[in-house]
This record gives C-alpha cells, structure tokens and sequence, in this order.
C-alpha cells in the first residue's frame, strides 16, 4: 500500500468513524435500542427449568427480526454483533450452546445468570450485558457472595463509567475497577476487560483490562479523546479473579480477516462461504449456522486459524462472576451511554463502601448522560417493555 493510497484509507476511516455526524450516531442508536430490548426480553423469560439454548436463540431470533426490517436498500448489512451468551455462577464468559443433548445447560434457583449479546447496523455495533439472580423468593433480598459479586461488578461498571471522559487514562479507569471489587471483598476477572470499537472493528488496540494478567507487563496507556467509542465490560469475581478454561469447547467464533488457507474438505469450504456471506468480522455461535454439515467444517476452519475462537473459561473454586456491559461514545460534547442498564436484582451486601473512598467521590459526581432507549425502534415493530421490577440494596 503506497503513501496515497494509506492516507485514503485514513480518511474513509476517519469518516466512518466520525461521532459528529447524524447517520453514524443514528446507526449507533439503533444499533442500541435493538440489543437493549432483545436483553430485556430474554432477562424477562430467565426462569427455573428452562434451557440456556432456548434463551440464546430467543435472544438471536428478537434481533434478527428487527434488523430484517431496517435498511432494506443499498445491501446495507445488519444483524448480530454479538450472539446471545449465557453464562451462569463460574463460568466467565462466551457460553452459547448449540441445543445438542451434550451441549446444553439448565437454569435454575440460585443461580447468577450473566445475558450478553449486540446488535450492528452497517458495521456499526451496540453490545449489552446484566447479570441477575432466579430468586424463587423475590420478596427477600439475595445476600452472601452472590450479592458481594453483583454490588461489586455494578459500582465498578458505574465508577468506570464516570472516568471515561476525555483528559482521562485507561490506568485511572484499571485503578477505579480494582478499588470497587476490593471493597466488596472480590476480584476482577484475569484477562478479561473493554476496548475500543470502530466500524466493523470489534476490537482496536486500545484495551482497559479488568486486571493485569502479570504486573510485570505493564498495560500500554492511553488518554481517552473526542471521538471514540468503547465496549465497557467488567466482570468481577467473588475469587481471586483467576480463571481456567473448562471441558465445553467454544461455541462461538469470528472470522480471522489475517488469515488465508486452501481448504481441502467440501463442508469446511461451504461453512467458510456461508460465514464470511452471513457474519462477515463479528462473533457468531455455530448453532446459527443453516446445515448442520457446516458445524463440521469449523472444526478445520479453526484449526487452520480461519477462526477465532471466544473460549468459555470457568472461575479457579468455583467463585462466581457477575458481568454489567454497556456501548459508551465519547463526543466533543461529552460521554453518553447508548445502551440502558435494565433494573437491578434485589440483593443486599453486608459490605459498604466507605464515604472517604475513591469509589464514594465518583458516585457523588454527575452521572454519565444515558439515552432513553427505544425511540429508534418506533415504527419496526418494537412492543411494549417492561423490566422486572426489583433494586439493589447496599449499605453506604
């Protein structure tokens, strides 16, 4: 690529890319609105007894259906940034089964339910993730280390939100996370953390982790600027943060766009065509793909790095992890929140947070502007939304 040719390439990305303009925010907002109310439908049907597939595919179907039905003109792609995952107690992250006899899970009583899942318009993406808990005694407030995890996963995403302004480092944001789970007497997950997104970007260099896999490898840091959107995701776990990967292989994989290779085998062939058709660079779970021979070939396919991997990791003990995701755009003009939070499980901590912490001084600061969801949805069909009704109860 020559000098001519690197400078256009900048420029077409400094416009996709351009928060100033209408269309890219509509996108974003859209984007937003339709993960945020597939999250709240699949969050409402969490039950005792019921499959961890059927939820997945519910949530899958909810945004399929939307982004069927915008953006019809101009082969504008639309669907699924992220696929439902639901993972539950210790298991992190990324659980999204197919629905096969082996390779399924049932909810029930007790258990901390982690929904995650995103939408994209035109390459551009809005991710969501809540946590809560099947209380079968609603009226009671969950309390132990499940209501610790939660009020620390909570307060973290919360500090670290204030801290995304412009002028601000992804270390004060590291520091903020770390603060929050310690008073709640947990940990934030090894290796995972947020970064920043870009049109049909998934992730860009620029990284915020939950905690340092090795204080011995310095985090590279940055300061955060106009014109920036990030994917917030903190997971916090009531263990040391430590973590391993478990006997369920992944599920869910994106697309390796570095990576070439000849495939010998018709089925892996026809699922690299259908995958690079259907998902293009975002995550998908294997249950999504049509034929059943094509679940086949993405073993080759991985194994030939044509695909990545997103691998279901499970907490060292059994320590449970609570997960709260938000879609962040830092404008000129200040940070706003796309995606809503949903209302919070009834749990309350025997831990507080003191009035002379760091984390008190930022929750007494402004709270970030949050964008009321579903006014992009009018008129494509969204129905009527109701979040369970419940709240957090904490000591402070």
């Amino acid at each position: 690529m020559d000098q001519d040719q690197i400078e256009l390439y900048a420029q077409k990305s400094d416009s996709d890319n351009n928060l100033a303009d209408p269309t890219v925010i509509a996108k974003y907002r859209l984007a937003a609105d339709i993960a945020h109310d597939a999250l709240t439908k699949v969050v409402a049907r969490v039950t005792d007894g019921i499959k961890v597939s059927e939820l997945c595919a519910y949530g899958d179907e909810i945004i399929h259906s939307y982004t069927s039905k915008v953006y019809n003109k101009n082969n504008v792609e639309k669907g699924i940034a992220f696929p439902t995952m639901i993972s539950v107690n210790d298991c992190v992250q990324h659980y999204s089964p197919t629905g096969d006899a082996d390779d399924d899970a049932i909810l029930h009583n007790g258990d901390i339910v982690k929904i995650e899942l995103g939408a994209h318009i035109d390459g551009y993406m809005a991710t969501s993730a809540h946590t809560l808990v099947i209380n079968p005694s609603p009226a009671q407030p969950v309390g132990g280390s499940s209501a610790d995890v939660i009020c620390a996963a909570y307060f973290a995403a919360e500090a670290a939100l204030r801290l995304m302004k412009i002028g601000n480092t992804n270390t004060q944001v590291q520091e903020a996370i770390a603060e929050a789970a310690g008073l709640f007497n947990c940990s934030p997950v090894v290796g995972t953390g947020s970064n920043e997104i870009k049109r049909y970007v998934v992730a860009t260099e620029k990284r915020i982790m939950n905690a340092l896999e090795d204080e011995r490898r310095p985090e590279r840091e940055f300061v955060f600027v106009a014109n920036e959107a990030y994917t917030l995701n903190i997971l916090i776990s009531s263990g040391d943060g430590a973590c391993k990967e478990g006997a369920n292989k992944p599920s869910v994989f994106s697309r390796n766009v570095h990576q070439n290779y000849n495939l010998k085998l018709q089925s892996a062939r026809e699922a690299f065509s259908e995958i690079n058709k259907r998902f293009g660079v975002f995550p998908f779970a294997t249950r999504a793909l049509e034929n059943k021979r094509h679940r086949l070939g993405v073993t080759e396919l991985a194994a030939h790095n044509l695909l990545t991997p997103y691998p279901i990791q499970y907490t060292r003990g059994s320590a449970k992890v609570a997960q709260f995701k938000m879609t962040v755009l830092i404008a000129a003009n200040g940070t706003t929140r796309i995606t809503p939070g949903l209302a919070l499980p009834y749990v309350h901590s025997a831990y507080t947070i003191p009035d002379d912490s760091n984390i008190a001084r930022l929750m007494a600061t402004e709270a970030v502007k949050t964008v009321k969801s579903g006014k992009a949805l009018a008129g494509i069909g969204a129905g009527e939304v109701i979040a369970p009704a419940a709240g957090m109860d904490v000591d402070m």
